[in-house]
């Protein structure tokens, strides 16, 4: 009884690893996302631009003018 017991357990674990064995590897796992990315899209391109690379032109924006007289907000809330 014990060695058809055996013989029952080796030809199971026999059949699941070769069941295991599909013949392709799992796929890698997707590169970790740039840490630059979380600002917005085109920062990061924008961050490896080459130093000798010509400037972007200003727009309408990009500068936020600034009153030095004004009152200080007191309710940031």
């Amino acid at each position: 009884m014990k060695r058809i017991a055996l013989l029952g357990a080796v030809a199971t674990l026999a059949v699941g690893l070769s069941a295991c064995k599909s013949g392709n590897p799992p796929a890698p796992p997707p590169p970790p996302p740039s840490p630059h990315a979380q600002f917005g899209a085109g920062f990061d391109t924008d961050f490896h631009v080459s130093s000798s690379a010509a400037p972007n032109p200003v727009k309408s924006g990009d500068v936020v003018p600034v009153d030095p007289t004004a009152t200080p907000a007191t309710n940031l809330h």
